[in-house]
């Protein structure tokens, strides 16, 4: 019988329909219930293309007697993190403080108004069972304690996501970075790529900083770790070497052995920071790259109306990784008279070999030499490549799929409308434009309320959720880097428009950023999200959209807030490079030498479109073809030429009339700041 989960859309929620647990979604009725019987909520969240999420319920919330025990002395609500974002954070937190770390599943004990006591993640059914028992009894017996407890939680996250300002106001000059910068390179891994430890994540905004402060200050060991780890990431096993795409990160610290869950989010970053190695670096392989995500993005994680679902799960028929894994009988008898030649490619019994008898495609040696060392052209060895991988993802096609969580977010969204368009701008497909274009036109049409706010999550013609910070802050963006690609006045509009909203719902005039949702439900804390993690931190990227719009439109508050944030950064960024790298990127594109391009003339389009094509992350565009008002083109029209203008601290330099004079101009003023 299912449960009352059965009514919700999403699709990780749809997973646990029909266990036998009681489950409720988030709301009002669960804490309502839980207080008029007095009973502890346990709030439960996870997501769908979690392993260890699939794991738990096949072993605890699948068992009969379990659930029976869970309905009897728990109100259970089921949450997925990915619709609940500020849910998930706050339960996190408490988790976090209370042992040191967290994860997913993440089950957490509350009072029956929804403050936390006690949590952990992923519990065996034995130690399951025993929790259970034991929660449920102390409840009743020593319920002062748990109410302590919660007290003491959710202070300690008040606590924790508070902002403490640098008291020294320390500049954001070439020292600072210095200092950041050297923090950060104590963890880099000179072997493998990447940074030390295990599990291993690709972190692209920390490569990110640092493309960005070789491009600032020329230190070429960064750049030259930047490529290295791009390179072992591609070749590793983390990146699907038959379909594209990157899994969420790998289990060892080889780039071995992925989490097999292919995620949105990862994908469009690592697709950016793909494009802006290639402008410094014009390496083929990043390109090669780009080019199989973005098929792979196309190919599976794109919607009918042109937008994009959430993930794909790590599991088919019960078993991690199953569907992208080979027998060597597998891959002999797909591959036929090339087998031997693709399986030494791949790793195939060597390398790869990893359990079962399966193995994870992989990559050791690069192209040129595995070409070389079996007497093949480059041109050879790729052709032949592209006949086996279509062989391979032709069989592996007719297999029994992950399950893929379909929901369409808005904040991931916006990231892969951001990668699309770099991806265009750096290599110039226009199917790569059309399909930005396309997703911008669906989120503003079917997820934007006629109030100009917007839902967090659309799924089959129904949008839903309240958005958050970061759903506003990226779409925000994504519009500045379309505005700045087209010109088209209603893209800079849009971002106007939303920061707006920003600033009416969101403003936290305490700390001087921002909450990361409109409104507090069941005593949930309204956090103020600043750590970035595996995606940008909300404040930073609304920093970043403050200081862009501002300076386009010439609102001289928006830059002011924008700078306020930076300067309360300054400390956490040097403290925890490891949780600042978006922070550290927008204080160089406003802290040094940032500078607007204005483009006036009829040639504008194209010269901005040459422009781009270069890496000049500290930059912000803006053109037009004649006379016009807006800031930095005003009054520079001159019929019969098209003039670029360089300015930088309230000054422009004088204008010229070519790109390439426009690039030394740059790197000449770089140089001098340097």
């Amino acid at each position: 019988m299912a449960n009352r989960l059965q009514f919700e859309s999403s699709p990780y929620l749809l997973q646990h329909s029909k266990n036998p647990v009681d489950w409720y979604p988030y709301g009002d009725e669960a804490f309502e219930l839980a207080k008029t019987q007095n009973k502890p909520l346990l709030i439960s969240i996870g997501y769908s293309a979690c392993h260890w999420c699939h794991v738990m319920e096949h072993e605890s919330f699948e068992d009969e007697i379990i659930a029976a025990t869970m309905n009897e002395l728990f109100i259970c609500v089921k949450v997925d993190r990915e619709e609940r974002p500020d849910v998930d954070h706050f339960y996190m937190d408490a988790v976090q403080l209370l042992y040191g770390h967290g994860g997913w599943p993440l089950n957490c004990f509350t009072l029956p108004d929804g403050r936390p006591f006690w949590g952990g993640t992923y519990f065996r059914p034995d130690q399951w069972k025993e929790i259970l028992q034991n929660v449920s009894e102390l409840y009743s017996t020593q319920y002062q304690e748990f109410e302590e407890q919660a007290v003491e939680v959710t202070s300690g996250i008040i606590r924790h996501s508070a902002i403490v300002a640098d008291s020294g106001s320390r500049r954001l000059n070439d020292d600072f970075f210095t200092e950041f910068f050297y923090n950060q390179r104590e963890q880099f891994d000179y072997e493998y790529g990447g940074f030390l430890g295990s599990p291993k994540f690709p972190m692209p905004m920390i490569l990110q900083a640092f493309l960005h402060y070789n491009h600032m200050f020329g230190q070429k060991e960064d750049l030259d770790h930047v490529l290295f780890t791009l390179k072992k990431m591609e070749m590793g096993g983390i990146y699907d070497q038959v379909g594209g795409g990157f899994a969420r990160y790998s289990v060892d610290n080889k780039w071995k052995v992925p989490h097999f869950e292919k995620m949105l989010y990862d994908n469009a970053q690592l697709v950016s920071l793909y494009c802006n190695a290639f402008k410094v670096t014009k390496e083929g392989f990043l390109k090669e790259t780009v080019e199989d995500i973005l098929e792979f993005v196309n190919r599976e994680l794109t919607s009918p109306e042109g937008v994009f679902y959430s993930s794909l799960d790590a599991d088919s028929d019960g078993e991690e990784g199953l569907f992208y894994t080979w027998t060597r009988e597998e891959f002999d008898d797909v591959l036929g008279p090339y087998a031997e030649l693709m399986g030494e490619y791949f790793g195939v019994g060597e390398e790869g070999t990893w359990e079962k008898g399966r193995n994870i495609l992989l990559r050791t040696v690069e192209n040129s030499s595995f070409a070389q060392n079996h007497f093949l052209s480059e041109e050879e060895l790729s052709a032949l490549l592209k006949a086996c991988r279509l062989s391979l993802l032709e069989v592996r096609a007719r297999r029994n799929r992950p399950s893929m969580d379909d929901k369409v977010l808005l904040s991931w969204n916006s990231l892969m409308i951001k990668a699309y368009l770099d991806a265009f701008i750096t290599f110039g497909n226009d199917e790569y434009l059309s399909s930005a274009v396309n997703a911008v036109n669906f989120l503003l049409k079917e997820l934007k309320n006629p109030d100009g706010g917007y839902f967090h999550t659309w799924k089959e013609g129904v949008a839903r959720i309240p958005a958050f910070l970061d759903d506003y802050s990226f779409l925000g963006e994504a519009l500045v880097s379309l505005y700045q690609l087209t010109m088209d006045d209603r893209w800079l509009y849009e971002s106007e428009l939303i920061i707006r909203h920003i600033l009416l719902h969101f403003n936290d005039t305490e700390s001087g950023m921002f909450y990361f949702s409109e409104e507090s439900h069941h005593n949930i804390v309204r956090k103020v999200e600043t750590y970035d993690s595996v995606i940008p931190s909300s404040n930073s990227s609304v920093a970043r959209l403050l200081n862009s719009v501002g300076t386009l439109t010439g609102n001289v508050l928006y830059c002011e807030i924008s700078q306020n944030m930076m300067e309360k950064m300054n400390l956490r960024m040097v403290q925890q490079p490891g949780a600042s790298a978006n922070w550290a990127c927008v204080a160089m594109e406003t802290g040094l030498s940032h500078h607007v391009i204005a483009v006036v003339g009829e040639e504008m389009k194209r010269f901005i479109s040459e422009l781009s094509r270069y890496f000049l992350p500290n930059t912000l565009m803006i053109g037009s073809e004649g006379p016009s008002d807006i800031p930095y083109v005003k009054g520079r029209f001159v019929p019969g030429t098209t003039l670029i203008h360089i300015c930088t601290e309230n000054a422009c330099f004088a204008p010229v009339d070519s790109v390439a004079k426009a690039l030394q101009l740059l790197g000449a003023h770089l140089s001098i700041l340097s």
